[in-house]
């Protein structure tokens, strides 16, 4: 997609907004601490330019990984793989689809993020293609490479993201066998059991997010156990992992107020100011 298509799609702040259960009568926008971040998002060349890099690395790495039978992306694969058939697993938000509008909105409305405008997003089925993802992804998938979507939405989001993902081009979103989301039925909170589960069954050539947890895992790490998990996998980022920028929200921001979502604005206000460092 074209920045200026992109910054087409960024005018989508000017529809009328969705509800949010608690969003205040008027906040000053300039005030909203995505703002930047959003902007950055929907307007610069360096967004389009990442994300296409990104995708650019795995394309120029894809051979390699399909003929190397001993290689794998999933630090839960273990056993004998060589034979299983390759896939990929990515993330959804913000790794293939580009949910910025919805934080735009936010913005524009003043409001906060609620599970029920969330949820309203995605029954609009708006996600445009994050720059590059549909095109790696279908690369892949005409050499035989099934594509898995590893996502923290709900199970009863899943059809609506489907359909969102089909309607974009992506490979794999006919029906729903390779979307494993959220499912407390299933005991899937948490990412890594849905990657161990993918690797039954296939050699998992490539991961690809926008979280440090769409890789590996950990119970709530500190910011030094965070740097340690990307240390221990040096040699696999840009080769069997890939990130896509994400500076609208994460776990990054998370961990500097203890991955406390109770936290008032102004704590974790607070908790970013006091992560700077002003010198080494």
């Amino acid at each position: 997609m074209s920045l200026l298509h992109r910054l087409a799609v960024a005018l989508v702040v000017s529809a009328p907004v969705l509800a949010c259960k608690h969003a205040p009568a008027s906040v000053d926008a300039a005030a909203n601490d995505t703002l930047f971040a959003v902007t950055w998002v929907q307007t610069s060349a360096e967004y389009e330019a990442s994300a296409l890099q990104a995708y650019a690395a795995a394309g120029h790495t894809l051979e390699r990984a399909l003929a190397d039978k001993s290689w794998t992306a999933a630090v839960e694969q273990t056993g004998e793989f060589a034979a299983l058939p390759p896939a990929i697993i990515v993330d959804v938000d913000e790794t293939v689809l580009d949910n910025s509008a919805y934080q735009a909105r936010l913005i524009a409305s003043g409001g906060q993020f609620s599970p029920d405008s969330w949820n309203a997003w995605i029954e609009e089925r708006k996600g445009i293609a994050v720059p590059g993802a549909v095109e790696l992804l279908s690369a892949a998938a005409a050499k035989g490479v099934r594509v898995f979507y590893v996502s923290n939405r709900d199970v009863t989001q899943a059809e609506a993201t489907r359909d969102n993902l089909a309607r974009l081009g992506f490979p794999d979103a006919d029906d729903l066998d390779t979307f494993y989301f959220r499912d407390k039925a299933r005991g899937w909170k948490d990412k890594s059991p849905r990657r161990a589960e993918v690797a039954k069954t296939h050699r998992v050539i490539f991961l690809i997010g926008d979280n440090l947890f769409d890789f590996v895992e950990k119970e709530r790490p500190s910011l030094a156990e965070r740097a340690a998990m990307v240390q221990d996998h040096a040699s696999w980022w840009g080769s069997r992992w890939f990130i896509i920028p994400n500076p609208m929200y994460g776990s990054w921001d998370e961990a500097l107020f203890g991955y406390d979502s109770a936290k008032s604005p102004a704590d974790k206000q607070k908790a970013r100011v006091e992560a700077l460092e002003l010198a080494q």
